[in-house]
């Protein structure tokens, strides 16, 4: 497939005929590699290019039609953290022009934005416009890299997701939004899915939807209660591979790609637009998710 980079529109276009398949797992993947010797995953971008070059190409050849760029915790905020405050351009251009050179016409670029790991005042410290400042240079920096679209998600505050999705807007960029329903299905901030939803849309964002969160089976039921409520924009959804579980001392995800596919075909005969795969996910997640939706009837993929 080669696809339309023309104009920012091509992409939503794609959507009211097909199903759009994002990647899958980025900072699982990432943390595979034995010397992890980094202190956000960001930096690998810089320190190793040829191995995050490996990575887009894997799911590039998987068939995935969107990557997203290493760039979850590269708001300002999350990078003074790690002392990488200076490097935000690098991390973050760097970023999406790698993705792209992988891309060529076989896939669009998401640029990747994370929430900042900060609360906003009164709770916490970072007044809004510091926080929508840190954003909105992730997202310049990322359209500046060749961007095709920029990705809020595994957001748990709607005031929060709210910010990054009108920085995003600044671009001129779709821009799709998620939330993570980890907690009884509710973010960790206490937002439902319909609240969630709703607020995403309310503040412009072009696709919605939920990602990352305790597997296939509470996602579902957090989509069922979406589908629901009536959505006004495209759904997306990105599971984990199951809840992590400890194995040998070690983080791991044991539900095969198989089990994420029958979960992903169920999402699509409900309606759902866009799909992709979390933590725990690997590139032949990606492939079978890809020949899942190839050979859906063309009732369902259109």
């Amino acid at each position: 497939m080669s696809i339309d980079r023309s104009n920012p529109t091509s992409l939503l276009d794609f959507l009211h005929n097909q199903r759009l398949l994002f990647d899958g797992a980025m900072g699982t993947t990432i943390n595979e590699y034995p010397d992890r010797d980094w202190e956000a995953p960001e930096e690998v971008t810089l320190r190793y290019p040829n191995r995050m070059a490996d990575i887009y190409r894997a799911y590039v050849e998987a068939g995935a039609h969107v990557l997203t760029t290493n760039t979850f915790g590269g708001n300002l905020i999350r990078l003074n953290r790690a002392g990488l405050t200076d490097q935000v351009g690098e991390i973050n251009r760097g970023a999406a022009e790698q993705a792209r050179a992988a891309a060529g016409d076989r896939a669009w670029v998401a640029g990747d934005m994370g929430q900042s790991g900060d609360f906003l005042e009164p709770l916490g410290d970072i007044s809004r416009s510091t926080m929508l400042d840190a954003f909105r240079v992730q997202a310049e920096y990322l359209a500046e890299g060749g961007a095709d679209l920029l990705l809020c998600e595994t957001f748990s505050d709607l005031s929060e997701i709210q910010i990054a999705i009108e920085a995003a807007q600044s671009t001129g960029l779709p821009v799709f939004a998620t939330m993570t329903y980890d907690i009884n299905l509710h973010t960790m901030m206490g937002v439902a899915p319909i609240d969630g939803m709703r607020a995403c849309e309310e503040a412009g964002a072009d696709v919605v939807g939920c990602n990352c969160g305790n597997g296939p089976e509470e996602m579902t039921k957090v989509l069922e209660q979406m589908i629901a409520a009536g959505p006004e924009k495209p759904l997306m959804a990105q599971s984990n591979a199951g809840v992590p579980e400890l194995v040998d001392g070690e983080v791991c995800y044991l539900y095969p790609p198989e089990k994420m596919v029958t979960f992903a075909r169920n999402w699509i005969d409900r309606g759902v637009s866009v799909i992709g795969s979390c933590c725990g996910s690997t590139a032949n997640t990606t492939r079978l998710l890809r020949q899942m939706i190839d050979n859906l009837p063309e009732s369902t993929s259109s």
